[in-house]
Parts: C-alpha cells; structure tokens; sequence
C-alpha cells in the first residue's frame, strides 16, 4: 500500500504542475503540498536518492548561498536536486523533486525555512549544514529570535553525524560549536577596518545572559565578542576573509584557510555577500573541489531571483534587491550609501502572511541613506505603501521626494522615466518575483 500511495503521491503533485501552467502560475509550492497530503512520509523518496545532502539555513543569505554552491558543484558534471527559487518549507522542498523526477542524484542541496528545519529533516538526513545567521524576522510568525534558535539548536542536536558549516562572527551561531557534531567555521579578519552600524540587535550571552563585549563589528551583531561573565568567545575561523577589495560593481574577496590564500573575484557588491561567497567557498573546498574551478565559477556567477538582478532601460540600470527584515534592510541602503551615482529609489512593502503581517520591523532599520543629495525621488509602493512613506518622513527625507502609489507597476513606470543612471527597487517577500517579472518585461 505504501508504494502505490508514493505512486499516486508523485502523479498527483507532477499533474498539478500541468495544472498550475495552464493557470500561468509558478507552482513552488503546490505539487509538492499535493504529493504530502496524499503521503505524508514521501519526502523520504528525497533521501533515498540523493548520494550526499546540503542543507542551508538561518534567517539572512540561504538562497543566495545556495544558489551559489549549485553554480560551483555543477561545473563538476555532477546531478544535483535543489530549490533554486527560494520555497524553502517542505512542500516547497518537495515540489523540487516533483519538478525533477529521476532515479539518482549526486547531491541533493536545499536551503531551508529556519522554521521548518524540524520537519524536513525526520526525512532529509543532512550530510552538511549551513548555518548563515540569527536575526530578528517575521515576529508574528517566528516569536522573538531565542525560540526560532531553540528549536534549530534543538534540531541539530539530533543530527549528530551532520558536520556544520557555521558563522563565527555570529554570536549566536558559534553557540552550536558546543554540540557533539564536527564544526568548522568561517568568518571575516577583524583586524582591518570594516564597516559598521548601530543595529546591535544582540546584547546578552547566549550561553549566560552575561554582556557581550564587541571589540570590532561588521554589522549588525557580527563581530569579535566576549562575553564578561562566562568563557564565553568567538572561535577563531579557520576559512577566513583577510581583505576586501571594492570596486564599483563588484568586490575582490581574499580568504585565507590551511596556509592558502585565494582572490575570488564576485560579481556583486556588500557585506552580506562576503558572507555568502565565505559558507559557499568554506563547503565546495571542504568537497574538495578545487580552488580554480571555485574561483571561475564565482566570478561568472549571475543570480536572478531578486537578490541582485540588474536591467537596462533607456540607458539606466535597474536593479532589484529583495528585503525582509531589519539587518537586511539596513546593508542594502549602506550599499546604496556608497553608491555616487545619480538615483531613484523604490521601497515595495507588503504585509501578507509570507513577508510577516507585523511591519513594525522597518523601524528597526537604519534606512537613512548617506547620500542623499544624489537621490532624486523615493517612490513608496505595495500594500503598506504609507508606512515606508512615514518612515521616509521620519529620515528627514524632503517631503517633495516622497511619492505615495500602491500599484507597483503604476509606480515603476514613473519612476524608469526619472533622469538618474541607476534605479534602486527594494520589494518584499511576496512582491520580489512580481517585480522582476514586470521589470523584466517592460526593459526586454
């Protein structure tokens, strides 16, 4: 009975894919919600026929990340399985298959729902992990950042054999090098100047609850800790960032590991990224892959899902970049902040269930942009278009620049039509794959 039920499952979900084209709709998440509530147990099919599984978690970074360890370990001729367009609850995983049906895979690589990890994992036995960072995000659906921590502690607890792939700099994701599992950590070089900013969202130990003493930060809560009560440190990393290279679109980053030292050249800028190409670098060298095919892949490396999509119109560039939650928010306007160039800016603010329905998180942010003279116009758009507009108010942004209209496609055709060299828009969750489906099509 089991096997017809698996059957029926994979038919059911591979003919709601048929279904949803013919409702021109993406279909993420529907297959693989059809398969589950017909077998509930059909995610094990996953396990069963990948030879080695990557999971990538945490609040910040697990699509890109994991879009980026696809791009290398493919050029190794190798089958791979993944959720490449960011549905990362289980039936989001289990679509993925669903889409991709064969016998075999080499690797099965997912990031994952911080929230869902529990889950998936009672059916995806995870090889490695990837543990990006802890940050505040989606309070109405997550709770306050200690219980999403707890349960994704709790959850690895019971992996034993999986090696973690963790963040030193985060003070929260070096507490799981006190787990049993094998731990190898990344991290930045703290002794040359880095960027920083004041959104410390992390102040007490999470061993003690004793004082953490920061004597260098990149953002947010990364940085070089201590805390005054406990022993408690950061570990220093053995693949570390050394320096950093900005260039206009791009940025040169140097990691050193084992007495190695190696210059990738990535083609997108900010911190975060850094970050990104470090768990990327740390796990496909740990494969063994090696350091040119790395290096090659990284630097041809294109991701356009949102997170950095770059277009043309009329001599302009447009670019996309996809923010849900404070810390992420606030390097994306540092990262305009460095930008000379001319511009115009769109915040696209949603509030459904997928973007979290409590926005209170953009008054956490640091949104005040450095450069505000070479700013033409914020226009303020989606379903809370007048909160960002308030809190562009509340940045002491001139009031003539703020423009209010909570049809996106209404305000982006204004705004393409600004006399500036570049376009930033900034949408939420539930707004990102609209956005860059209409941008697409209007600069085509």
């Amino acid at each position: 009975m089991s096997n017809l039920k698996r059957k029926m499952a994979v038919t059911a979900g591979k003919l709601s894919i048929y279904v949803s084209k013919a409702f021109n709709k993406s279909g993420t998440a529907l297959p693989g919600k059809v398969a589950l509530t017909i077998d509930k147990d059909i995610l094990n099919i996953i396990n069963e026929k990948c030879d080695k599984i990557i999971l990538v978690t945490g609040t910040n970074g697990k699509t890109t990340t994991n879009n980026l360890l696809n791009h290398i370990i493919k050029q190794t001729s190798v089958e791979l399985l993944s959720n490449l367009r960011g549905a990362n609850m289980i039936q989001g995983v289990m679509t993925t298959y669903m889409c991709n049906t064969k016998n075999h895979y080499d690797y099965g690589i997912f990031e994952v729902d911080e929230g869902s990890l529990n889950r998936i994992t009672k059916y995806l036995k995870p090889d490695y992990i990837i543990i990006t960072n802890f940050f505040r995000d989606q309070l109405d659906r997550y709770g306050e950042i200690d219980n999403i921590v707890k349960d994704v502690y709790d959850t690895v607890a019971n992996l034993p054999n999986t090696k973690l792939i963790l963040n030193a700099d985060d003070p929260i994701v070096n507490k799981f090098n006190q787990l049993n599992n094998t731990c190898i950590n990344y991290g930045l070089n703290l002794n040359f100047e880095i960027f920083t900013n004041d959104n410390l969202n992390l102040k007490n130990c999470p061993l003690c609850d004793g004082k953490l003493i920061f004597s260098k930060r990149t953002y947010g809560h990364f940085g070089d800790y201590k805390c005054n009560k406990c022993d408690y440190r950061r570990i220093y990393p053995s693949y570390i960032c050394s320096n950093i290279e900005e260039y206009e679109n791009s940025q040169v980053i140097v990691i050193e590991h084992d007495k190695n030292t190696v210059s990738i050249d990535f083609p997108y800028m900010g911190l975060y990224n850094v970050y990104n190409v470090l768990s990327a670098y740390t796990l496909t060298n740990i494969l063994g892959i090696s350091d040119e095919l790395i290096i090659n892949a990284m630097k041809t490396f294109n991701f356009s899902l949102g997170r950095m999509d770059e277009m043309n119109y009329k001599g302009k560039i447009v670019k996309i970049i996809l923010t849900k939650n404070p810390i992420g928010l606030s390097e994306v306007i540092n990262l305009i902040s460095k930008d000379k160039r001319s511009k115009t800016i769109i915040h696209i603010l949603n509030d459904n269930p997928a973007d979290g329905e409590d926005i209170s998180w953009i008054w956490d942010a640091n949104t005040v942009c450095k450069n505000e003279d070479s700013i033409l116009n914020y226009y303020c758009s989606g379903i809370r278009a007048e909160e960002i507009a308030l809190k562009k108010k509340y940045d002491n942004v001139s009031l003539d620049k703020i423009h209010i209209n909570d049809n996106f496609k209404s305000i982006i055709n204004t705004a393409l039509e600004d006399s500036v060299e570049i376009i930033y828009i900034l949408p939420t969750y539930t707004a990102v794959f609209d956005t860059r489906d209409y941008v697409e099509k209007i600069t085509s």
